[in-house]
């Protein structure tokens, strides 16, 4: 059978097949993040999201945010969604359990197109190497962020175009835009990139206007409306990331505009897909995602561990699945041939150069000792100020005044497996010298210091 030859009606056997793939995929994604999180190796957004959304209805804030809204720094009303699944797991894993379960499910969308496509077989071999993807298995096991709804809701734009099912788009296109403000660029592009491909059916260049027309009413609606209602003096922080000029080469992470940072963030994205999404009339969507990515001056954006793939990895799964129809067509072989390199990178990848660095984030099993820290933390008070460094700080994040800046917080809480170093430092020897501060508790790696209360002894 051709490559270029439609599918018959899919029977229920293949869906099932790809549902068994998706929940393997979800549990994998989740049992990965899970361990990470029990050998305290998670991160800043993971606590600072786990405070965001035990907020939603108390100030929406994370004390790295300094308490503000989080609507001054992202618009992100999206997040409600997840308030459920912090409340049915009690904390940060419920926010790693709902990435998991939303990056997973770009393979739904994936496997529609390919389907229309290909030969079954050959349908449900493209999807499972678009599951082995290394750069989306970063967005399903990393810290979780708002980007983690954006790759199944860009695959669903790019499936719903694929069908000329426009009704479907701009519902889509509607929620994309709920999902964070990079998205009103990426939304009101893809509008742009339909009305551009159009020819000459003004169907679909009307459709492609008002896609691109909810993108700009969203982005007035944020920076006209919603900013200004809450604080109209609050700055908006992410443009820094392209402000050259207020940025010295010396800098802490600045990437020159000739580094090879960029053009080997472009392979190392596109090889575990043997390079077939340039075959596609798709990649086009995936530009937006890719210039917020390289546009940048700080290397975090082109790490491939971190949120920032989210706003092109859907577009590019779906332009993978086109371009490999384009090459299908031409030749059969070259279409096995093409699979067979984009698995063996992906797999070769994913155990030698894997982007969820299981170095670090894995780098030991847990064990009983991690759970006598976990009691040791639910222990504190709920509510009380506490200060830790980011992996513990996850931990801590459902008590709305856990902290990472130390500000004469009542608990201040050491790893001494990572922060022995500062524990040890004068500045803090002279807290517990002082009798500012008594240690509370050293058991199992930890440290607590907590703050005395001023008593006639200390007056002077």
């Amino acid at each position: 059978m051709t490559a270029d030859v439609r599918s018959k009606p899919v029977g229920a056997g293949w869906w099932l097949a790809v549902c068994v793939m998706y929940v393997a995929l979800a549990a994998t994604y989740a049992s990965l993040a899970f361990w990470r999180y029990d050998i305290f190796r998670a991160g800043y957004d993971d606590g600072a999201f786990t405070q965001i959304v035990h907020g939603t209805f108390a100030g929406f804030s994370t004390t790295v945010e300094g308490g503000a809204n989080h609507f001054l720094v992202h618009w992100s009303p999206v997040l409600i969604l997840a308030l459920p699944f912090l409340d049915l797991f009690g904390g940060t894993k419920g926010l790693a359990a709902l990435q998991a379960l939303l990056v997973a499910a770009v393979i739904f969308p994936v496997w529609a197109m390919a389907r229309e496509r290909f030969s079954k077989p050959v349908a449900f071999a493209v999807t499972l190497i678009a599951a082995c993807y290394p750069p989306l298995s970063a967005q399903g096991v990393g810290d979780f962020h708002e980007l983690a709804f954006a790759p199944v809701l860009t695959a669903c734009l790019v499936l719903a175009i694929d069908r000329r099912a426009w009704r479907w788009a701009i519902a889509v296109t509607i929620a994309l835009v709920c999902v964070k403000e990079d998205q009103f660029v990426g939304c009101a592009a893809a509008g742009i990139f339909v009305v551009l491909l159009a020819r000459r059916d003004p169907v679909q260049r009307r459709y492609g206007w008002l896609m691109t027309g909810i993108a700009l009413a969203f982005a007035l609606l944020y920076f006209g409306v919603v900013r200004r209602a809450i604080d109209a003096t609050f700055p908006y922080w992410s443009l820094h990331y392209y402000q050259w000029w207020w940025f010295p080469p010396t800098a802490a992470g600045f990437v020159p505009w000739n580094s090879l940072v960029r053009p080997l963030y472009l392979v190392a994205v596109l090889a575990p897909l043997a390079f077939a999404p340039l075959a596609s009339r798709y990649l086009l969507f995936a530009l937006p995602g890719f210039a917020e990515v390289l546009l940048s001056h700080e290397g975090i954006t082109m790490a491939l561990n971190t949120q920032y793939g989210a706003t092109w990895c859907g577009y590019l799964l779906c332009a993978f699945v086109d371009g490999s129809s384009t090459i299908g067509r031409r030749s059969y072989a070259g279409l096995a041939a093409l699979l067979v390199v984009a698995m063996a990178i992906s797999i070769w990848t994913s155990v030698y150069q894997s982007p969820i660095a299981p170095g670090f984030a894995l780098y030991r099993r847990p064990d009983a000792r991690d759970d006598d820290r976990e009691r040791i933390l639910r222990s504190l008070p709920g509510d009380a100020s506490v200060w830790s460094h980011d992996p513990i700080f996850a931990h801590l994040s459902m008590d709305p005044n856990a902290s990472v800046t130390m500000n004469g917080q009542e608990y201040l809480v050491f790893d001494l497996d990572q922060d022995r170093t500062e524990y040890e430092s004068p500045p803090i020897r002279e807290l517990l010298t002082s009798g500012a501060y008594a240690i509370e508790l050293q058991r199992d790696g930890l440290a607590i210091l907590r703050k005395r209360a001023p008593g006639p002894h200390d007056a002077r």
